[in-house]
């Protein structure tokens, strides 16, 4: 499944957007409060809601706040084009009357799946978490915190995916080992026996950590659909390109992908490191007056509302008045 066009309206900070993303990977870029979670929340909403479900208590939980607040009082819409295997165009919709407090979802014939990757590191936390969530009504987290336990505790395949030959090794090498699952808790088990428990890793190494698990037990597959919250949050520099080249690679195989972040070293080598037939396009969704608008271009330098570049540009010009840059 490949999503081609997702249009919002009244729905949370947007008024009226309309974007059409690459096959590939999707950067989006923009200051606090512009909607990049939202936007991937939105897509998540979609993939997620079934028919026959509560989906005002649906969304509500997705987004973690009580459904009323998320639109505005001329209602909202969320409306997601995708093509499938079979080149059949299929709309995924979810409109809003308010004050009704109830979503109507539009069934479709067929779903997507889709993995939401939040910037928070819940697999530390994962030993009777669910177990908790589903016995309080009022458990203080969101839906997709726990979803990413969920989906991170399955089973994984005893022998490595085709689509993850070619990333799994990088993976790793970066975090010295790989990863497993033990009464309920998460470890990596380091290329020299040791066992360390998520809980005492370090963040960036759990983060690719987590990528692994969920390529070896088969969440992220060709077709699906990957929504990552600020991947770069956290991890080493020097591990960046490495991580860009692993999106890039599992792009190459059929994975679309949505990433958001405030990281110009980390978006920018997504130019560096594509290459000629790789699909790719960035996002800035800025502020227009009183509504959230988007600019999309090819690459990094093509977007004008660029607050990550224009704050980089900003440094080195300090650094270059300073004479620090000799």
């Amino acid at each position: 499944m490949t999503i081609n066009e997702v249009h919002i309206q009244n729905f949370t900070v947007f008024k009226d957007i309309m974007i059409k993303p690459s096959n590939g990977i999707n950067v989006l870029v923009g200051e606090n409060g512009t909607g990049k979670t939202h936007f991937l929340k939105s897509l998540y909403c979609l993939s997620r809601i079934r028919s026959g479900e509560k989906t005002d208590i649906s969304v509500g939980n997705i987004f973690g706040v009580h459904s009323d607040t998320l639109a505005f009082e001329n209602g909202a819409n969320i409306i997601l084009r995708a093509v499938d295997n079979d080149e059949e165009t299929i709309e995924f919709s979810i409109p809003y009357n308010h004050g009704t407090s109830n979503y109507i979802f539009c069934e479709p014939q067929k779903g997507f799946n889709a993995v939401f990757i939040p910037v928070k590191d819940m697999l530390t936390h994962s030993k009777g978490l669910l177990s908790m969530a589903d016995k309080y009504s009022t458990f203080p987290f969101d839906r997709t915190l726990t979803d990413i336990i969920n989906r991170a505790n399955q089973w994984n395949l005893k022998k490595t995916p085709k689509l993850a030959e070619n990333v799994l090794p990088v993976l790793e090498k970066m975090m010295d080992g790989t990863v497993e699952i033990e009464d309920e808790e998460f470890y990596i088990k380091k290329h020299d026996g040791r066992k360390i428990s998520f809980s005492v890793e370090a963040e960036g190494l759990k983060k690719i950590g987590l990528l692994w698990q969920l390529l070896m037990n088969e969440n992220i597959v060709e077709g699906s659909v990957l929504l990552w919250d600020e991947p770069e949050a956290n991890i080493n520099p020097k591990f960046l390109p490495l991580v860009v080249e692993c999106l890039l690679e599992l792009s190459r195989s059929g994975v679309q992908i949505f990433v958001s972040t405030h990281n110009y070293i980390f978006a920018k080598y997504f130019d560096v490191n594509r290459v000629e037939n790789d699909q790719l396009l960035f996002h800035a969704l800025y502020k227009d007056g009183k509504t959230v608008a988007c600019e999309t271009g090819k690459y990094f330098g093509d977007l004008k509302h660029n607050d990550i570049t224009h704050t980089f540009n900003e440094l080195l010009d300090k650094v270059y008045d300073l004479g620090l840059g000799e």
